[in-house]
């Protein structure tokens, strides 16, 4: 005859329930903290724009190729003609 072993009994937690509390982050790019430290004036808006623009995602390779191929610099073309022609 084997003896067969015994599963221990589970552990039940008797004590009083924590509160729930929400922990404070240390991740600047999260965007609750973003947004206090931007209130508190801790980050500039220019920071700020940063951070967030990590966390969107980045335009498809396709999208990205399709605007560089229509991109038109008649603009700065013409910029460049006006200060060639007064020298």
């Amino acid at each position: 005859m084997s003896k067969a072993k015994k599963k221990p009994q589970p552990h039940f937690y008797t004590g009083e329930p924590k509160p729930d509390t929400e922990e404070e982050t240390e991740d600047i790019y999260n965007s609750k903290e973003r947004e206090e430290m931007l209130d508190d004036d801790e980050i500039t808006a220019a920071e700020e724009g940063f951070m967030k623009g990590r966390e969107d995602e980045p335009p498809s390779k396709k999208l990205t190729r399709k605007n560089a191929v229509s991109h038109d610099d008649s603009v700065s073309v013409e910029l460049a003609k006006e200060d060639s022609e007064d020298d």
